[in-house]
This record gives structure tokens, sequence and C-alpha cells, in this order.
């Protein structure tokens, strides 16, 4: 265990300096989001109400109330979260073929450590689901913080009194970063792991058949999808009206479980047995 928590830590240090630089672009992108949008709203409707002499409450009556929500939909807002997004992406190809293609071929070093090879799959697995709920942690502390900077600077008489709360499950975007369930959280982000040991284990499949191994490879990613979307197939587009929604969601969730075992079995198989440097 003491080995497996070290080689988690040794792949996320890895990740650090990049890690801690998207963070930082994250906080300096979405604060520069909500006072440009503030700032954009007060311009405008100052530039109104000066040639159309309108005050304050009759402008507001008629152009409507500035909320939190409306500062979500700026790049300056998303473009961050898609930045995270994109670099998680390219680093669960790069977490392992670093190792191969590096200076010095460092998956030499790995594959020789006194420790089970099943930890090396695990670890970077486990590195890639920490450093996502690391991010999901930054938004959630971010949130009320930007929304407290946001009543700070808006007039009352523009604002509309909007929780953080409200305005997340307003933003259809945000239901999928922050599921409100917990079928929901267990089906976005217990997907969202499963396509990660997927990805693992097709890759497992070509470090260890090479050509042949790509083939494997896309023909094991293209059954996993074909297995998760079977309940749905099934149940909403064959045999509708069967089972409750919400019993169908359930299914996708078991098969997301059976979805991620095998492939964990079949990566840990792959490193133990067939990788070869």
């Amino acid at each position: 265990m003491k080995s497996f928590v070290k080689l988690v830590n040794f792949e996320i240090n890895r990740f650090a300096k990049i890690y801690w630089s998207l963070v930082a672009i994250t906080i300096l992108s979405q604060f520069t989001s909500v006072f440009l949008t503030v700032h954009r709203y007060i311009t405008q409707a100052n530039e109104i109400m000066y040639h159309q002499s309108l005050p304050k409450l009759a402008y507001v009556k008629h152009y409507g109330s500035i909320g939190f929500i409306d500062c979500f939909g700026s790049v300056w807002f998303m473009g961050p979260i898609a930045l995270c997004a994109a670099a998680m992406m390219f680093y669960i190809f790069l977490i392992w073929y670093r190792d191969w293609y590096g200076k010095h071929t460092f998956i030499y070093r790995l594959l020789m450590l006194p420790v089970e090879r099943w930890n090396l799959y695990l670890a970077k697995a486990a590195s890639i689901l920490l450093m996502v709920f690391g991010f999901v942690a930054v938004q959630i502390v971010l949130l009320p913080v930007e929304h407290f900077f946001f009543n700070a600077i808006t007039p009352g008489i523009y604002r509309m009194d909007m929780t953080v709360i409200d305005a997340v499950l307003s933003f259809p975007l945000f239901n999928l970063l922050l599921p409100s369930t917990v079928i929901d959280f267990l089906l976005h982000y217990g997907l969202g792991f499963t396509v990660v040991l997927v990805i693992f284990t097709a890759i497992l499949l070509e470090r260890s058949f090479r050509m042949k191994g790509v083939l494997l490879g896309l023909l094991f990613g293209f059954l996993s999808f074909v297995l998760f979307w079977t309940p749905e197939l099934l149940f909403d587009i064959l045999l509708p009206g069967v089972l409750y929604e919400t019993e169908v969601l359930w299914m996708e969730v078991a098969m997301t479980a059976i979805i991620a075992g095998y492939s964990i079995l079949l990566g840990g198989y792959l490193i133990k047995y067939k990788v070869t440097v």
C-alpha cells in the first residue's frame, strides 16, 4: 500500500507544474470574466440611460437585471474549464507514452521497481482521478468567492439576487461538472474514469502487440462503447416502457462498473505479463 501511495504521489508530482499553472489560469480567467461581464453591463446601461434619459429603475424594468449566471457564458469563464479538460485528455496518453519515448526511456526504471507492476497501472489511473477531482474542488471553492466578488462590484439596483446553487443548477454545462444527484454523479464521473481505464488498457494492448495491438485497442474500445449503450438501446429503443428511466440509468451505472472491472483486470494482466520494453 505504501508503494502504491508513493507511485501516485510520484505521478502527480510529474504533472504538478502544469497542473498548478492550469489552476492559476482558471482563477485569473474566471475573475476576469466576472469583472468584464459586470463592466460591460454597467457601461451599456449608462449609455442607454444617457441617450434615452431613463432612470435606473426604468432601465432595469425594460432591459432586465444582471445575474451571477450571466458570467458563466463568457469564454473567459468556461474557456479555462475546457482547457483543463483538454489537458487531462492529452495527459491520459502522455502519462504512458512519455515513459517509452522520453529522454532516458523511463519505462525501464519503472518496470524494474520492486513493486507489483499492477500498481503502476492503478497508480497512473488514480493520479488522473485525483487531479480531476482536484480541478472540481477548486471550482467548488471558487464559485462562492466569485459570487461574493460579483455582488461586491454590482450595484444592488442592477443585480438579480441569485444563490450560487441556483446559478449552477440553471446552467446546463455545470450540471455535467457538478451533478445534483448521486446517480448522476456516479454516472458522469464513473463513466469518465472508466473511459480513462479503457484508454489505458488500449494503450497497453498497443504496447504489448505493436501494430496488431492498435487494432486490438480500437476493437476493445468499440466493444466497451457498445456494452455501455446496450441498456439504452434495449430498453429505450427496442423495448420502450419496460423499465423506468431511473432503472435504465442504474443499469448503465452497473455496465460502467463492469467495463471498469474488466479493463483493470486486462490492463493488469498486460502490464504484468505482456508489456515489454
